[in-house]
């Protein structure tokens, strides 16, 4: 068996085993750890011989692969980190189980990643969502507050599911929200969103539950559901470019900040550890004010 044929089948097969049984992820997860190493592979082939196998491999070849995968494949920095982690799964899988003398991934960190810029939507398109749900019962005046509520807090779609009844303090418009890390913090609502929670109240008084968000069976509403319901009101109100209910989160805390609202506030509102992760929407608001300079300036 040359060099080549043992990691594709002895080495490889033991290590989709041990992901796939022992450590149960995912079925997609698996399929894309097993893709990795077959580009990884695939790469050294030619080279596959007595004084290169996976034993002798080290830190200067596997520089080499993510060399080639940047500069000739064009990778972003995002896909290079997985292919990263892949490697860093296997080799120290592969070292564990005896199969190499020592992990060549040890020194290998993750490629930088400049902060993205989150999709928002324009106000005019909140409205338009928050307009979706016209019925009168009470799924209708539940999707009405859902919606409300995402824009007017900025809270995440695991703290909305969260929420139970006694969550909501009516005479300040505040609701406590269970984040990231099991954190606990106030958030505010507006009238709008205020209204539109105690309607859908209404409807569900006799309703014996915790939980402030029910589905058709009332048990606990999942983040599925809310996903779900948040692509029909999004098509529904035409809307065809992709959002979901966090792009409700980056549009509250965007808009807020071009109506003049300090970073800190925002911080405090969105659950923030640290202010440089907020600082990401005055990315945001300056393209905004660059379009419209663009659009309104009488000088090209």
């Amino acid at each position: 068996m040359s060099e080549i044929e043992k990691a594709r089948g002895f080495y490889k097969d033991d290590f989709i085993n041990y992901i796939a049984v022992e450590r149960n992820l995912a079925t997609r997860t698996v399929k894309e750890y097993q893709q990795d190493i077959e580009a990884f592979l695939a790469y050294f082939e030619p080279f596959f011989h007595q004084e290169l196998t996976l034993e002798t491999m080290d830190e200067r070849t596997i520089r080499e692969f993510l060399t080639y995968l940047k500069m000739k494949k064009g990778y972003t920095a995002q896909a290079i980190n997985r292919k990263i982690a892949t490697l860093k799964g296997y080799f120290k899988f592969l070292e564990n189980e005896g199969y190499i003398p020592r992990n060549p991934m040890v020194n290998i960190k993750s490629a930088k990643t400049g902060k993205q810029i989150p999709k928002v939507l324009s106000q005019s398109e909140v409205e338009s969502i928050l307009e979706a749900p016209t019925g009168t019962g009470i799924l209708s005046k539940r999707d009405r507050a859902i919606l409300e509520l995402f824009y007017a807090t900025g809270m995440r779609i695991s703290e909305l599911v969260g929420l139970n009844i006694e969550s909501v303090d009516f005479e300040r418009n505040m609701i406590k929200v269970t984040g990231k890390g099991n954190k606990e913090r106030f958030v505010l609502m507006n009238n709008s969103a205020r209204e539109a929670l105690k309607a859908y109240l209404v409807e569900r008084a006799k309703i014996d539950s915790p939980a402030l968000f029910l589905n058709r069976t009332n048990v606990r509403l999942s983040k599925r559901t809310v996903q779900q319901l948040f692509a029909r009101y999004l098509k529904k109100a035409g809307i065809s470019k992709p959002a979901s209910p966090h792009t409700l989160r980056h549009s509250f805390a965007t808009h807020l900040l071009m109506g003049g609202a300090d970073l800190m506030t925002i911080k405090e509102l969105l659950g923030h550890e640290n202010l440089s992760t907020t600082q990401v929407y005055t990315n945001i608001s300056l393209e905004h004010i660059r379009d419209i300079y663009e659009k309104s300036h009488p000088r090209e």
